[in-house]
């Protein structure tokens, strides 16, 4: 049986607004949107608690600090904001800026060290930065990639132990993983992979092993190297191809990962068809297992993010300026050390639509 609807919400927002992606904050959630603006919600009724209307000029980033409250956004406008919805305040507690003004397309916090990823304008070294912020002394950059990619950055991700690596994945189709207690680029830059086409997400799939997804929906998963030295070889790729092929769907908007989840699950979506839905991904083997469908999803519309609340219950955000909360019913719940799915495995479906992809803000 499939997800059951419990709530949605518009937040007030203006006609045509999209909403981009959704944070945790505190017992509460957070949201981005077209028109520039940052909103706080509650679960389960997704009322609008507060509005940080102008957010920024070109909004394009949203995460949760690691205190689990406090709000990180960033636009286009070359800042990043600190956002506390407990200060009365409309104001930010915090304001970083890019040197160069140039504008953020991806953040990722990891204890006192954020990090922040900037749009390409021309094609070139130099056009584009992965930047390194000490929120201990906040200022300047305390590390500042710049050879390593020559597109807009798309995802930028902590390894989850070992607090010093960084990855990095761009639409130059390449994917990046730096030591960043490493001042020297050349030195600091410890792996590449080449999905061979622009990046749409990545990051650690294991301690051992990255995933990157591309925009054209192209799936790898790589072997991380362990140590750098030649007795320690990493693990094997695979390559999945085009998992739209597999799935029967028209876009791919992420691999969700939850601590309480075993495995990570896929979230997809299908306009025509009106459909969302999550197909577990199991390891260590990484083969396809179950699947759970949120029936008419965001209606003809791309569902942009999709974050599990609990064990089971799931917000999604879409262009249709909406916000839903589903109830995954019994058989199908998400339990903690236990894998997403279905009471019974999808069936591959075919007839996907060649070129009908999913594009990254």
């Amino acid at each position: 049986m499939p997800a059951k609807q419990l709530a949605k919400s518009g937040l007030s927002t203006p006609p045509d607004t999209y909403l981009y992606t959704l944070a945790r904050t505190g017992s509460n959630y957070a949201t981005i949107g077209s028109d520039d603006s940052l909103r706080i919600f509650s679960v389960p009724n997704l009322n609008l608690t507060r509005t940080y209307a102008s957010a920024h000029k070109g909004i394009s980033c949203l995460i949760a600090a690691p205190d689990g409250t406090n709000l990180f956004t960033a636009g286009r406008d070359g800042v990043i904001r600190l956002w506390d919805p407990r200060n009365p305040s409309p104001k930010p507690i915090l304001e970083l800026r890019e040197p160069k003004g140039a504008g953020f397309s991806a953040l990722a916090c990891a204890g006192d060290f954020l990090a922040a990823g900037t749009e390409s304008t021309k094609e070139g070294l130099g056009d584009v930065s992965v930047l390194v912020y000490d929120l201990r002394s906040p200022g300047a950059p305390v590390r500042s990639f710049v050879e390593s990619h020559t597109d807009s950055i798309t995802q930028l991700q902590w390894h989850p132990t070992q607090r010093n690596l960084l990855l990095s994945g761009s639409t130059d189709g390449l994917v990046s993983v730096f030591d960043a207690e490493v001042a020297e680029e050349e030195d600091a830059l410890m792996q590449v992979l080449n999905p061979r086409s622009a990046v749409h997400c990545a990051g650690f799939l294991t301690e051992d092993q990255v995933y990157a997804l591309s925009t054209d929906e192209q799936f790898w998963v790589y072997g991380l190297e362990k140590t750098g030295t030649a007795e320690e070889e990493a693990l094997p790729v695979k390559e999945f191809g085009d998992v739209r092929t597999e799935f029967g769907c028209m876009y791919v908007i992420d691999l969700v990962q939850e601590a309480f989840m075993a495995d990570p699950v896929f979230a997809y979506g299908h306009n025509d068809k009106q459909t969302l839905e999550i197909t577990q991904l199991k390891g260590p083997s990484w083969e396809f297992g179950e699947t759970i469908e949120l029936p008419g999803a965001h209606g003809e519309e791309v569902v942009r993010d999709l974050k599990f609340v609990d064990a089971s219950n799931v917000l999604s955000c879409g262009e249709d300026g909406l916000v839903k909360l589903w109830a995954i019913v019994e058989g199908e719940a998400v339990d903690a050390g236990k894998a997403a799915g279905s009471v019974s495995k999808k069936a591959k479906r075919k007839g996907k639509k060649e070129g009908e992809r999913f594009a990254p803000y």
